[in-house]
């Protein structure tokens, strides 16, 4: 199991934000794919849930519009860093600085 973690208090308060706004239902689909398996790629339909690796970090859709963004550490602990959480938009401007 993977110990999910946020990259800073920033992050941890974008990631609870959006958090709030999800069904139960997607919370825990989300928090037991990051913990479980969380370097699976998916291909959907439907965007919802799919995770996609984006240069050296993933990326799972939440929504339509939403993003997590992550880097995934295996030694010496397993860990997935949440380093952004927030919108489309907002991902790629994240994604295209690093």
């Amino acid at each position: 199991m993977y110990e999910i973690k946020a990259k800073s208090s920033k992050v941890n308060k974008a990631f609870d934000k959006l958090f709030k706004t999800l069904s139960d239902e997607v919370k825990s689909k989300i928090l037991k794919t990051l913990s479980e398996s969380p370097k699976s790629t998916t291909s959907h339909s439907n965007i919802q849930g799919k995770i996609e690796k984006k240069n050296k970090y993933w990326q799972f859709y939440v929504s339509k519009g939403d993003r997590l963004i992550y880097d995934v550490i295996d030694k010496p602990r397993k860990i997935v860093l949440i380093l952004f959480a927030g919108n489309h938009n907002d991902a790629h401007i994240f994604l295209t600085a690093r």
